[in-house]
């Protein structure tokens, strides 16, 4: 994984992050100047956001996916059962 500075490029597995997935951590960065004066900055961020994954988070990520459902319905402890759906 290759994280560069503002302007630049954030690479996972040699592919650029698309810019729309970029731009949440762009909004975040200018979200939390605007509030505190201070940003870590985007790539930090997304570290930051890497760091943070539980298993149980991505593996309800995924399921979301995979059902092709577009809110989440899911528990906060990330448990996805049927009432859940």
């Amino acid at each position: 994984m290759s994280v560069e500075t503002r302007g630049a490029v954030i690479e996972v597995e040699g592919q650029p992050l698309p810019p729309h997935l970029l731009e949440n951590f762009e909004k975040a960065d200018l979200r939390l100047r605007e509030l505190y004066g201070f940003s870590p900055g985007v790539p930090a961020l997304f570290r930051l956001w890497l760091a943070c994954g539980t298993s149980s988070r991505i593996k309800t990520e995924f399921e979301l996916a995979v059902l092709d459902i577009k809110k989440s319905t899911a528990p906060a402890e990330g448990r996805l059962d049927l009432d859940a759906l």
